[in-house]
């Protein structure tokens, strides 16, 4: 009777440290899991910079065409005017604002008709 009690005392008692071990074991995963994202994040931070990029050259690309069109038809310059400048984002209305002195200045100067 003796090891009887002992078998049941050491079956609860490791029963009792796998309840206590198990959880910890699986947030010991998720932490894991969690540093596979770091390449994903740099990924993701590279391909915001090329969309800022090419936004920025769209940008520029369009102002520097309403530019153009508004120094040869000789009137003030205003890119506000378009609502292309207007509803872009940050890096689009730079680059826009950029093309249009741009070319306000090279074709505002002399026609080139």
């Amino acid at each position: 009777m003796n090891i009887q009690n002992i078998k049941k005392y050491a079956f609860s008692l490791a029963l009792a440290i796998g309840f206590v071990i198990a959880p910890g074991l699986s947030s010991l995963g998720a932490a894991q899991a969690q540093g596979w994202g770091w390449g994903r994040d740099r990924w993701d931070d590279r391909r915001d910079d090329r969309r800022e990029r090419r936004d920025e050259q769209r940008g520029y690309h369009d102002g520097f065409d309403k530019g153009r069109k508004d120094a040869r038809s000789r009137r003030r310059p205003d890119f506000d005017d378009y609502g292309q400048y207007r509803h872009g984002n940050r890096e689009y209305r730079e680059g826009f604002r950029r093309g249009y002195f741009q070319a306000y200045r090279e074709y505002g100067r002399y026609d080139r008709r």
